[in-house]
């Protein structure tokens, strides 16, 4: 099956299944192009998020952990939304690991989101109340 957040071409060569069945047993086939492709978008949305909700958060005049609090709840927001409108909640069928939890998943690029978040509301704040 072509990875649908991938948008990848199904004509394209790729990995295959042998038809014959070889021994029997059915192998799991997993694309690394795909998985690389739908991790780069996830990255992209998630990093916009943190900008976004950055400016959000200082144009409001959110400070301390009211505006910590605002970068959770958006970030766990989209995470979701990414979860459930392109991934069906099928979290392991999009994964290498078949162990990673919702969690995890939730979690993934907090850090690096932060970081942008704390850059555009520091910013955005100082524009918009101290000039």
């Amino acid at each position: 099956m072509i990875d649908p957040m991938a948008n990848l071409d199904p004509a394209a060569p790729g990995p295959e299944l042998d038809p014959s069945g070889g021994d029997g047993t059915q192998q799991e086939v997993f694309d690394m192009d795909a998985y690389r492709s739908n991790f780069r978008k996830m990255d992209k949305i998630r990093s916009f998020m943190g900008i976004a909700s950055g400016c959000v958060a200082g144009v409001c005049g959110l400070t301390g952990l009211s505006g910590l609090a605002c970068f959770v709840v958006l970030h766990i927001v989209v995470s979701l939304s990414i979860l459930a409108t392109k991934m069906k909640f099928s979290l392991h069928s999009y994964s290498i690991s078949k162990s990673e939890s919702i969690i995890s998943f939730l979690l993934t690029d907090f850090q690096k989101c932060a970081m942008s978040f704390m850059l555009f509301w520091t910013l955005f704040f100082g524009l918009v109340y101290l000039f």
